[in-house]
């Protein structure tokens, strides 16, 4: 039985879906089910059935499942321990984070990678809810998502960015004349949100809802590429943040909002009881990049 086996094993038993376990250990569905089933033909027993909408555990893979996160948050412990006599230079520095709320993430990612060639760097990108589940789950050291107003307190949050919304409109739009616009003009006009339990729909919706009207979206999306495109094809105008218009893509028109302009908040997300030195890094390297006010 190898160390791999059972974190691959353990992964599968906590997704119930061997897809979303594969994504989570960096390996190919194929690859991860070559070496569970291994791991049955080496024990002599049935670990898994597979059904139509997933995997279920046996008897012994449930008894299994609970021996096998016992031994792994062991090693974790036993890992952190030695990098942290090995110092911050070599380990794994992981972070989890929302493409919508870390645009520029992947090119901090890079320069710390250049800065601190002695470490491996990984990253998971996910919904709000998947990147903390992630942290919470030991997965990842760091997190960055949008700030939503029921952050929890088991988690010590760095606030990175606040930054206003801007209003992105179709070149032919008659908004786009305007200059400024006033969240009351948006009632009943076609808009493109952000999806649902996120920090930037959060934003936009208590705007709207301070205004006295509910948004009624055609389009629930996140990506910053997308958003734009579909605002560029005149589908409908968006309030997104104002790092967004950075990012390249069509041509759109770009509108302020009138006060009060809501802002949007993205934060860098760690565990409560601290991270690896690794982590430690990586966090004060993040805040360095990415911080904007």
């Amino acid at each position: 039985m190898e160390l791999r086996q059972l974190e691959y094993f353990a992964a599968v038993a906590r997704h119930r879906h061997f897809r979303r376990a594969a994504e989570e250990v960096y390996v190919t569905q194929s690859a991860l089910s070559q070496q569970v089933r291994r791991l049955e033909e080496e024990l002599g027993l049935l670990l898994l059935r597979r059904t139509p909408h997933g995997v279920e555990l046996t008897e012994a893979g449930a008894d299994l499942a609970a021996r096998a996160e016992a031994v792994l948050a062991q090693v974790a412990e036993a890992r952190a321990a030695m990098d942290g006599h090995a110092g911050a230079e070599r380990g794994v520095a992981r972070i989890a984070a929302t493409a919508a709320d870390a645009p520029r993430l992947p090119e901090a990612l890079a320069a710390f990678h250049r800065a601190h060639p002695g470490l491996q760097v990984a990253l998971r990108q996910g919904s709000a809810a998947e990147v903390v589940d992630l942290l919470r789950r030991g997965a990842v050291d760091l997190a960055v998502t949008g700030l939503r107003d029921d952050a929890a307190a088991d988690l010590e949050v760095s606030v990175l960015a606040e930054e206003p919304l801007r209003l992105l409109v179709p070149l032919d739009d008659p908004l786009a004349d305007r200059g400024t616009v006033a969240i009351e003009d948006l009632r009943g006009a076609p808009l493109i949100l952000a999806e649902r339990h996120t920090a930037l729909r959060d934003a936009v919706g208590g705007a709207c809802a301070a205004a006295g009207f509910s948004p009624v979206p055609l389009f629930e999306v996140g990506d910053p590429a997308t958003v734009r495109f579909l605002v560029h094809a005149g589908l409908g105008v968006s309030a997104v943040p104002a790092s967004w218009l950075d990012l390249p893509g069509p041509a759109v028109a770009v509108a302020e909002l009138a006060p009060p302009v809501p802002t949007h908040r993205v934060g860098l997300l760690a565990l409560s009881g601290g991270t690896t030195p690794a982590g430690r890094l990586l966090a004060e390297h993040v805040r360095l990049a990415l911080a904007r006010g």
